[in-house]
């Protein structure tokens, strides 16, 4: 009777030690997941993500891991399973999760909220955590009061002006032109300081062809914005800083006297026997110091003041080119529009029509006098009345229009060495 009360006290006592042992077992396997996470930024311009460069979490659990179903959290629609991880055996407790960024990066995420993680236990047993996510549209670039048009000076170079910004901070402007037929980069320039502001101000060096100059600024997102410049084709040609003499003396011959328009060369009284044709007007000064231009056919009285050595020019003026001048004097509606067009360099063309309601030249003539109040259709300067309209037949009865800038006249102690520098545009 004795022995039976000890083993069911023995019997009660491992019962109850067994009793308390399971509920031991179970408190631990209730033991939650620590998951630990920053909250991520995701730039829907960029399509990447901050602070981080990928979506991270870190999983610590007493019970094991052994899948993890990560599904993209977002307002108005169902959640969607995104990516799926498998821990390793050595992973299995404490896990750095890592949701790589080609699985979002190509995914609408304007709407985004987060990731919501769902962990699956070694023993079936689940456990849910949650990364949270917003999305970032960051404000695009700006381009502003960029010229829609432009030419270059006679140095072939273009100022371009205007204004970026950006309140993501300005990485670098960058210039691509047309030259080759399609756009590529011309030049660049860096902007520092991650400025949000920046006033452009910057000298584009034209490339032959160029029919177009686009301006990108790029910011520190490489978000960008352009603006689009057109270069517009000239129909005429320009000849800048040409310099032409008088006629010259037997002793020192003009070699620079007769300006040959279709190939913007000058010849002198020595090479010009056999060109006369050529030639759309020529350069005289007279026995007192007036520099004048002439019309080929209008030199009869002054051909034998050209001089090579010993030889005068003696051409038939009725084979010569019967060209005519006109001194733009400022004051007119058109003749205002002219020199300010020249100023500002924009034009373009030389047609008829460009020249408005002026008459047409008539001039045999035309006459420097640096005195501004004696300036006329036949009289220029260098101050004021320095543009000329020269109007050229051509063979088949049309005309070539030409625009004289006159830049310097220089009279010399001997009349017939005087000099006068000039920029030329000749209609194509």
């Amino acid at each position: 009777m004795k022995i039976k009360s000890i083993l069911t006290l023995v019997t009660f006592a491992l019962a109850l030690m067994l009793m308390i042992s399971c509920k031991k077992d179970k408190e631990a396997a209730n033991v939650p997941d620590d998951f630990m996470s920053k909250a991520f930024s995701f730039n829907t311009a960029t399509k990447q993500i901050s602070p981080d460069a990928s979506i991270k979490a870190t999983l610590n659990s007493p019970t094991g891991i052994r899948l993890l179903y990560c599904y993209l959290v977002r307002s108005n629609t169902t959640d969607s399973l995104l990516y799926i991880a498998t821990p390793s055996s050595a992973q299995q407790n404490q896990y750095e999760l890592s949701i790589p960024p080609d699985t979002y990066s190509n995914t609408k995420m304007q709407d985004v909220k987060g990731i919501r993680v769902m962990v699956k236990h070694l023993d079936n047993s689940s456990f849910e955590g949650f990364i949270k996510v917003t999305a970032f549209t960051p404000p695009l670039p700006k381009i502003e009061n960029v010229p829609a048009s432009g030419l270059p000076d006679l140095n072939g170079k273009m100022n371009i002006t205007g204004k970026a910004s950006s309140e993501n901070g300005l990485k670098q402007i960058e210039f691509y032109d047309d030259a080759t037929g399609s756009f590529s980069l011309a030049d660049k320039i860096s902007i520092a300081d991650n400025a949000k502001s920046y006033n452009l101000n910057y000298v584009y060096t034209y490339r032959k062809n160029a029919a177009n100059l686009k301006v990108v600024v790029v910011d520190n997102f490489n978000l960008s914005a352009e603006a689009l410049i057109k270069i517009p084709l000239r129909s005429y040609v320009l000849y800048p800083d040409l310099t032409m003499m008088a006629n010259g003396t037997a002793s020192a011959p003009s070699t620079n006297s007769f300006f040959v328009g279709e190939t913007g060369t000058l010849l002198g009284s020595c090479n010009i026997s056999g060109q006369e044709t050529k030639m759309d007007f020529l350069t005289y000064c007279t026995s007192t110091s007036v520099f004048t231009l002439y019309v080929p056919t209008n030199v009869s009285s002054i051909a034998k003041n050209y001089k090579c050595g010993t030889l005068s020019w003696d051409p038939n003026t009725a084979d010569l080119k019967a060209s005519r001048f006109r001194v733009l004097v400022p004051g007119s509606t058109d003749a205002d529009r002219i020199y300010a067009a020249y100023a500002a360099n924009t034009i373009t063309v030389l047609n008829d029509d460009f020249f408005g309601s002026l008459a047409v030249p008539n001039g045999n003539t035309a006459k420097f006098d640096a005195v501004v109040a004696n300036q006329a259709a036949t009289v220029f300067n260098t101050s004021t009345a320095y543009l000329i309209w020269i109007r050229v037949p051509k063979t088949d009865g049309s005309f070539t229009n030409q625009l004289m800038r006159v830049k310097e006249v220089n009279i010399a102690s001997t009349a017939a060495l005087s000099t006068m520098k000039f920029d030329i545009m000749v209609s194509k």
